[in-house]
């Protein structure tokens, strides 16, 4: 009997701690992922709140409304038309088209759910409850000027953050669509995937932007690399099948890391991903963001990937440099820029400034949180001296902006392993360093061409304008 009672309480022990563990994960997925479970085309109370409830107002960080509704109850935009399409992706549109835009993802807000008893209580009376306006970090003059001056044949993407707060100021995407008519768009868009933002969701080799991670990596686990010196002529025999190359195929001769770094020569990264090998260069890139789950509050961003095996030496080289199976998400590598920017740490990226309910309740939703400590202070200072390097005197001189201090990188990805059939996609990511300005940016131009003359161009145009109208 007493072996019975002895077994029955173990049992009874192993079932309380499934039960506990259980619903400490049960309140977790609550937490982590309630937004997107609640913000689903699937929730029918979602849908049908959007039929008896007046949405909110979407605003920019100035005021501007960017979207209301009517007292017929048409969901409007007193913008203009060139700036409802810029924005199309942040505001998202009533059908749910895009599920990442402010319209879908922040409906809770919007539709009053998350409203306080008082907001509830002073419409107790009301014909239709009216939700909460929502505020948004965004500059939409920013963002339009962007679509203004984006090249017109390209697709691509550009996202800018206040890399102290983690303010998003601009989430640009193209092809763009109109949010007043969110059905109205071309075949060959929708083939383009117009309804993805590409700033928080698109996948792109990223090229040399990635010999940051390269850097960062060497620097941690390569005694006095900073010393070592690179014979660059060009091309490099990894394999017997494999060559590596650089870019223009010439070479840049007898060079130092810094020069290697200002100069983007794969040679030099390419021979230090094969000293790192596979195992550290993962491990920095991971302990980065790829290959991770980011569960933001404010809006989804899609994990970059760094590949979960490597088959030889000639793909490892390749990965050093940016190429190989990597990809990289733009809002994530704006993140990385600004971290740096940061003294190491980076910052998690906020949409909503305040909330106001009905009753005039503002909830100010914008609070700094740190999300990681990126780099320690010695490294990241080698990481600020070579990208201001790269702006100055390197690959990202169009990047300068007057009167401040750029620092960055470019990059130039080829879009498959042939090399011919598609011009390569142009990268840039930087930040000013400022403390009035403290913006980072990444540009993407789908098969651009040079990330030097096409992104890092935009990229200074870009800052420019911030440094001008962002308050």
């Amino acid at each position: 009997m007493k072996e019975i009672r002895k077994n029955a309480r173990g049992i009874l022990s192993v079932i309380l701690i499934a039960f506990a563990v259980l619903s400490g994960y049960f309140f977790y997925a609550i937490y982590a992922y309630g937004t997107r479970w609640f913000t689903t085309p699937y929730n029918t109370r979602l849908s049908k709140a959007k039929s008896s409830v007046i949405a909110g107002d979407i605003l920019d960080r100035n005021g501007t409304v960017l979207a209301t509704t009517d007292s017929e109850g048409t969901r409007t935009y007193p913008i203009s038309s060139d700036a409802r399409k810029a924005l199309s992706h942040v505001i998202g549109d009533t059908k749910a088209n895009v599920p990442t835009g402010a319209e879908t993802f922040l409906s809770a807000d919007l539709l009053g759910f998350s409203s306080g008893i008082f907001d509830r209580a002073s419409q107790f009376f009301a014909e239709k409850r009216r939700g909460s306006d929502v505020q948004l970090t965004i500059d939409a003059d920013l963002q339009t000027y962007i679509a203004d001056i984006f090249p017109d044949e390209d697709n691509g993407a550009v996202a800018v953050i206040n890399y102290k707060t983690g303010e998003v100021l601009s989430l640009y995407s193209k092809p763009e669509y109109d949010v007043k008519y969110p059905d109205d768009y071309s075949e060959k868009e929708a083939e383009q995937g117009v309804l993805i933002n590409r700033a928080t969701q698109g996948r792109y080799a990223p090229g040399s932007v990635f010999k940051i991670i390269t850097l960062a990596c060497a620097l941690e686990n390569i005694p006095n690399v900073q010393e070592r010196t690179f014979d660059c002529e060009g091309v490099y025999a990894v394999t017997e099948e494999m060559d590596l190359k650089d870019t223009d195929g010439e070479g840049h001769g007898e060079l130092t890391l810094k020069e290697a770094f200002t100069k983007s020569c794969n040679i030099a990264f390419g021979q230090l991903a094969l000293e790192l090998g596979e195992d550290k260069l993962r491990a920095t890139a991971e302990r980065l963001g790829f290959n991770g789950n980011f569960l933001f509050s404010d809006l989804i961003v899609y994990e970059s990937l760094f590949p979960k095996s490597i088959g030889d030496e000639g793909e490892l080289a390749w990965t050093g440099v940016g190429q190989g199976k990597l990809t990289a998400v733009p809002l994530h590598f704006c993140m990385i820029a600004g971290a740096i920017g940061n003294d190491g740490m980076m910052v998690e990226p906020q949409l909503v400034m305040t909330v106001t309910d009905n009753a005039g309740g503002v909830k100010n939703k914008l609070n700094t949180k740190n999300y990681q400590q990126c780099f320690s202070a010695e490294i990241n200072s080698v990481l600020q001296e070579y990208m201001i390097a790269t702006v100055e005197e390197g690959t990202g001189k169009k990047a300068q902006v007057e009167g401040y201090t750029v620092a960055g990188k470019t990059g130039t990805a080829q879009v498959n392993s042939s090399g011919g059939a598609y011009d390569p996609h142009a990268w840039f990511v930087g930040y000013i360093d400022s403390d009035d300005c403290p913006y980072a940016i990444c540009v993407v131009v789908e098969n651009g061409g040079s990330g030097g003359s096409v992104a890092g161009k935009l990229a200074g145009k870009i800052l420019k304008k911030a440094t001008e109208i962002v308050k």
